[in-house]
């Protein structure tokens, strides 16, 4: 045989193998997708799993299906999707902790703690049957908005489709008759047509068959903690909210009705407190802070609130970014407090956008604080229920990072910028909502008190 005859039978091999590996991918994309989809045309219900509150078992990006059933037989220990008592128009899927006479109780497997609202039988969506594992993620990226993910996948999908189609007289023999490898392509390009229909219906599974998942605490970490039972729930539905009710350890349970966990630095001090006089946290203002999980995108509208005391004008009471404990390069959504004693809320949108309160608030008092940014009225600082300030602001910076409790950078070109970006004074019920609190909601807040 000749070399170069060889050569091009070792080629023409390689190519072969490339082209069978592209077309076993796409069938195998595409039985998954059946899988998922399929079931909705006989009335089941498939979802995308948007957090991490049911892990190990059920990943985010998974599609879980989920059979219809009348909630009065849904029994302990069997996974159920139902419509989320805690926010509207969104679906939870959770296992069932035990049937009360109020309800039933729900914990996610990857929770230290049950969700705390029941939910009633007649909010029983279908019980959890099938899981099809990842096929979910583009929908997960699309919602967060990781463009740089999606757009990799879809070159990937295109650099397959076109290794598919440029392989083709490979699976051809020389007389133009279609081989048994020939055949297989045929029988491909009828898997693509197939594929392109379930793709299809996978569109709109995600958007009108289902929705986001939710967690009442997404935490996977299982320190042992006593919490104070007397406590009230949180105002206004946050997505994340640290009240520091846990009596020792590190680990803090979210109290918000969405994913997320944090850790607060061994070096600070967890005040104990009774009904009337909660617990808190102080922090030294040199090295202690709270770290949150997990990673999460910037959101374009959304509400800060903390209770704080101090008396001294440093440091970043909560903001948003890119780092998790070290000081970030990129940061903003923040309240800081300046060299001058005066509170400041700004977010960067080409340049730094903020609003000051007129007065110090570094007189050693508690304080509740809300900053607020609408992407259609702009930014809001208000101080002990009442608005101080305002920006007709309404742009940002689109990232991922982390939310950022006592402590982050606040670089030279912020105005009225810290000359320490470690807050120093004690924090209570640190909040975030992804939606405008309203003016009234503020007020109520502060009138409540810290909880």
């Amino acid at each position: 045989m000749e070399p170069s005859s060889a050569r091009r039978r070792i080629v023409s091999s390689g190519i072969v193998v490339v082209a069978l590996g592209a077309r076993v991918l796409a069938l195998l994309t595409l039985c998954l997708l059946a899988w998922a989809a399929v079931p909705k045309l006989v009335g089941w219900v498939p979802t995308t799993v948007a957090s991490g509150s049911m892990e190990p078992r059920i990943m985010t990006g998974d599609v879980v299906v989920s059979m219809p059933i009348d909630g009065s037989d849904a029994a302990a220990d069997q996974v159920v999707l139902v419509d989320d008592p805690a926010k509207d128009d969104t679906y939870l899927l959770h296992r069932v902790v035990e049937r009360t006479s109020d309800g039933l109780r729900l914990q996610g497997d990857a929770n230290r703690q049950p969700d705390r609202q029941l939910v009633d039988d007649q909010d029983v969506r279908g019980l959890g049957i099938l899981r099809v594992p990842f096929i979910g993620l583009p929908i997960v990226w699309a919602h967060e908005g990781r463009w740089a993910e999606l757009a990799l996948l879809a070159a990937s999908a295109a650099a397959t489709g076109c290794v598919i189609v440029w392989t083709r007289r490979f699976l051809v023999d020389e007389r133009g008759r279609t081989s048994s490898r020939g055949r297989l392509q045929g029988m491909a390009s009828v898997g693509g047509v197939a594929l392109a229909g379930v793709l299809a219906i996978a569109a709109v599974v995600p958007t009108a068959g289902a929705s986001w998942t939710s967690a009442a605490d997404s935490s996977g970490n299982h320190l042992a903690t006593d919490g104070f039972s007397c406590l009230g729930q949180p105002l206004g539905a946050p997505e994340m909210w640290f009240d520091f009710n846990e009596s020792s350890g590190t680990a803090l349970v979210n109290a918000g009705s969405g994913p997320g966990f944090a850790f607060i630095s061994n070096e600070a001090v967890r005040v104990d407190g009774v009904c009337g006089d909660s617990p808190f946290a102080r922090l030294d203002g040199v090295g202690t802070q709270v770290a949150t999980m997990p990673q999460v995108s910037s959101p374009r509208t959304f509400s800060l609130e903390t209770w704080f005391r101090t008396t001294r004008p440093q440091g970043k009471l909560l903001g948003f970014g890119v780092a998790q404990t070290v000081g970030s390069w990129k940061a903003d959504r923040h309240l800081y407090i300046g060299p001058d004693g005066r509170l400041v809320f700004g977010v960067q949108s080409g340049s730094p956008e903020v609003v000051i309160s007129p007065e110090p608030v570094v007189d050693g008092e508690w304080h509740h604080v809300a900053a607020v940014m609408s992407e259609s009225s702009g930014m809001e600082l208000y101080l002990d229920g009442e608005l101080v300030g305002s920006n007709p602001n309404t742009g940002s910076t689109n990232y991922r990072g982390y939310w950022r409790i006592g402590f982050d950078n606040v670089t030279a070109g912020w105005p009225n910028a810290p000359t320490s970006p470690w807050f120093g004074g004690d924090l209570d019920a640190v909040g975030v909502h992804l939606r405008a609190l309203s003016a009234e909601e503020v007020a109520d807040h502060a009138a409540a008190g810290r909880p």
